[in-house]
């Protein structure tokens, strides 16, 4: 499948550090190596699922004692981006503990700042954009974190330190131990994205909505737990995975990843929550320890879990429109998304009254169509927006399923929304002619809106 310009939320720099370059610094620094050989140590250092947790880390454990002094830093931000670039990425957000690398002397601020002139000149030879968020671990005190905090804080005043994330493992150190701290950050301005729901259950997951209060959730998988599946499709939401979807907080999914700690992607959740309308978007996470890229990423979505190029080129849209980037940022990184993507859904939805469509006569364009919530024509997925918001609990809906290239020359943009998620997004006189099916769409027992899997299927059949 020929992918366009990918976004990448999700991928932490000592996750990503090229094997040859392992090899290079710890014989300059007398580190020892299981193995002697690049490709035998990218094989030593990939997680399998046969490896316990501290297992998996002790992974990290050899690249993070290699990663202790400010050149070493400043390449591997530098090769990061250019390997990145190489494969497609047109933004990306590395992420680093910096506390996590002073062993050698460095302040928390001198490693922030090593990893800065890195991503730069990484941007300066590829032409890549690259922010930078700084990690606290879950099993360290508050009081770590919050120097965390203040030594983002104070990077931040660059421009390229953008957020905070909180990872590490999750069992056994809920989010909330760390909440003073994320309050801080965002007193502060910064972004805030936390682990959760990745190597334990959703409980995770509402622990970091309750206590951080994150703008999105690293990987988040495991809200399944908190959903009813009926023959391999979401038919209702616990109160945590309704908080999340209708919150529209993006989750930055990590398939191989995710298979690494024992989640194989044929069978990973993403298609069932993306079909339920959660704003779901790819990343690789660790590129070398899980040995994966970007673009990998986006095929195993298409060959094991049946996205399509449509499906892809909206991930990668909510991941522009979810980037912490400065607004004008944001709006170009929107642009190049869709134009380099080039993708118009073959399937599109029309929110609508029933009596007012049955009504309209051969075409249907409401005086108020800029209205947001009206009346929506969007890709599959964002339906579920103005249906939760303006529509919750109403028994008059429908949702036509339109042809977009039947729809002709009258086709604009939307307009009146005030977002930029806007790429699959069209309003224009509806001729009957257009409309493939026509589904009714019923509230669920809470009132809110699950898309019903005839809907999906009409959408899919048309890809």
């Amino acid at each position: 499948m020929n992918l366009g310009p990918l976004v990448v939320l999700h991928d932490h720099l000592d996750g990503g550090v090229r094997p040859s370059t392992v090899l290079d610094l710890a014989e300059r620094l007398g580190v020892s190596t299981p193995v002697d050989n690049a490709a035998a140590l990218a094989e030593w250092m990939t997680i399998t699922p046969a490896l316990s947790l501290p297992d998996a880390f002790s992974r990290f454990d050899l690249v993070g004692s290699l990663l202790q002094g400010a050149d070493a830093l400043e390449r591997v931000a530098q090769e990061a981006l250019e390997d990145l670039a190489a494969d497609g990425v047109i933004y990306a957000e590395l992420r680093f503990a910096p506390l996590l690398h002073t062993v050698g002397g460095l302040s928390p601020n001198g490693a922030i700042a090593a990893v800065q002139r890195g991503l730069v000149a990484g941007m300066d030879g590829t032409g890549i954009q690259a922010r930078l968020l700084c990690c606290a671990m879950r099993d360290q005190p508050v009081e770590v974190s919050e120097e965390l905090v203040r030594a983002a804080v104070v990077a931040a005043r660059d421009g390229l330190v953008v957020g905070v994330d909180l990872a590490g493992i999750e069992p056994g150190f809920p989010a909330e131990l760390h909440a003073r701290a994320f309050d801080l950050a965002r007193q502060a301005g910064l972004k805030i994205t936390v682990h959760a729901g990745e190597m334990d259950g959703a409980h995770q997951v509402a622990s970091a909505m309750g206590s951080c209060h994150p703008d999105r959730i690293g990987h988040g998988w495991r809200l399944i737990d908190d959903c009813v599946v009926d023959d391999g499709h979401i038919t209702a939401l616990g109160s945590t995975a309704l908080a999340v979807r209708d919150g529209r907080v993006p989750l930055e999914m990590c398939l191989t990843s995710n298979a690494a700690l024992g989640k194989p992607i044929a069978s990973h959740p993403a298609a069932m929550l993306r079909d339920a309308g959660f704003l779901v978007t790819l990343s690789p996470d660790d590129r070398s320890i899980t040995t994966t890229t970007a673009s990998a990423e986006h095929r195993h979505a298409a060959e094991l879990l049946g996205f399509s190029r449509a499906d892809l080129a909206h991930c990668n849209e909510r991941a522009a429109v979810a980037a912490f980037c400065d607004d004008q940022q944001r709006a170009a990184l929107v642009e190049a998304v869709h134009a380099g993507w080039a993708q118009m859904p073959s399937r599109l939805v029309h929110l609508a009254e029933r009596e007012r469509w049955r009504s309209a006569g051969d075409t249907y364009l409401p005086a108020e169509f800029a209205k947001d919530g009206f009346v929506h024509l969007s890709g599959l997925h964002q339906l579920l927006t103005p249906a939760n918001r303006f529509y919750r609990g109403r028994h008059d809906l429908v949702a036509l399923v339109v042809d977009p290239n039947l729809l002709g020359p009258g086709l604009v943009w939307e307009a009146g929304t005030e977002t930029l998620e806007r790429f699959p997004h069209y309003y224009a006189a509806i001729e009957r002619a257009a409309v493939v099916d026509e589904i009714a769409l019923h509230p669920a027992s809470d009132g809110s809106f699950l898309l019903p899997q005839a809907l999906v299927a009409a959408c899919a059949s048309g890809t």
